[in-house]
């Protein structure tokens, strides 16, 4: 089983790796490109979740509470 897994260039959806997809038991990984102003919305519903920013800066809405502004490298150099 290779764990290479190439990002798209283009589009919404860059990359996702789930527990199945990778052969793994918990961890999975989906990396997405946003213009400013666009929404997200993922059904993770009794999972932990890490949410890493690569560039600019995002608002989560966990349902349960929201963080603001989190964020705010101008990409993954800085």
């Amino acid at each position: 089983m290779s764990l290479l897994v190439k990002g798209r260039r283009e589009g919404r959806d860059i990359v996702q790796v789930t527990p199945a997809s990778a052969g793994w038991r918990y961890v999975g990984f989906a990396a997405y490109r946003l213009a400013p102003g666009e929404r997200q919305v993922v059904d993770l519903a009794g999972r932990e979740v890490c949410v890493v920013v690569l560039s600019g800066r995002v608002n989560v809405d966990t349902g349960g509470a929201r963080f603001d502004g989190i964020g705010g490298r101008a990409s993954v150099f800085d």
